[in-house]
């Protein structure tokens, strides 16, 4: 089964890894909470009710993030976790003020290998001061879903028969795709080196960086999709 591109970055992080700060919604951080820490919490008002070891919650109480609550995030980041890795949730990052935002440069670039920070937005990556939001991963699930239609599915199988990228790429080349349609034709390749008989590790991670770029950033699909099938 392929993995999502949060259920990668997860197994990133889970093997030692330092990753970026992650955007993801409210249900999202519930769902990774829940299977880091094997709890069971409904949503994130019921998590945060209950204490959890080595989960911190760093809400917006007053309608805009200050600096003295960030201080407060930088100061906890620099403490030995008694879990063995903590998760730091900052809710609403959105409302930072610009010096807030500033103080947090520093952790967001170099976040430790042992601190998981989960971010929530309520206005996406464009109310995001632009310094912190090309500092951070943004998620989102909803362009996961889209399947691919028959024709394109040919082109991949002709792809993967002949073994020869140059039809496949001047047929993506005409073809106006939708960003979900890219990404599901990255998902379709994982799938066909995962069938092999011969199952080339190097050449999914490729794959599984270009599902990560193609989800969290705004790189051009296509462009993503080509580097990814030259490649292989």
């Amino acid at each position: 089964m392929t993995k999502t591109p949060l259920a990668s970055l997860l197994e990133k992080f889970e093997s030692g890894h330092s990753i970026p700060p992650v955007v993801l919604s409210n249900e999202d951080v519930t769902t990774v909470v829940n299977t880091l820490k094997k709890t069971h919490f409904l949503d994130l008002y019921e998590m945060r009710k209950e204490y959890i070891d080595g989960v911190f919650f760093f809400e917006n109480e007053t309608g805009v993030i200050k600096i003295e609550q960030t201080r407060n995030i930088i100061e906890q980041s620099s403490k030995r976790s008694s879990s063995g890795y903590d998760i730091f949730i900052i809710e609403r990052i959105d409302t930072l003020t610009l010096a807030a935002a500033n103080s947090l440069l520093k952790l967001f670039e170099e976040v430790p290998s042992n601190i998981l920070i989960l971010l929530t937005s309520d206005s996406g990556r464009e109310a995001m001061i632009e310094t912190l939001a090309s500092r951070v991963i943004f998620i989102s699930s909803n362009i996961l879903h889209t399947s691919l239609d028959s024709n394109i599915r040919e082109k991949i199988n002709d792809y993967f028969d002949a073994g020869d990228s140059a039809p496949f790429l001047s047929f993506l080349a005409k073809e106006k795709l939708e960003k979900g349609e890219y990404l599901a034709i990255l998902i379709a390749l994982k799938d066909r080196v995962l069938s092999g008989d011969i199952k080339n590790l190097e050449t999914i991670e490729k794959i599984e960086s270009g599902i990560i770029t193609l989800s969290s950033t705004n790189a051009n699909p296509r462009w993503v999709v080509d580097e990814v099938i030259l490649l292989i």
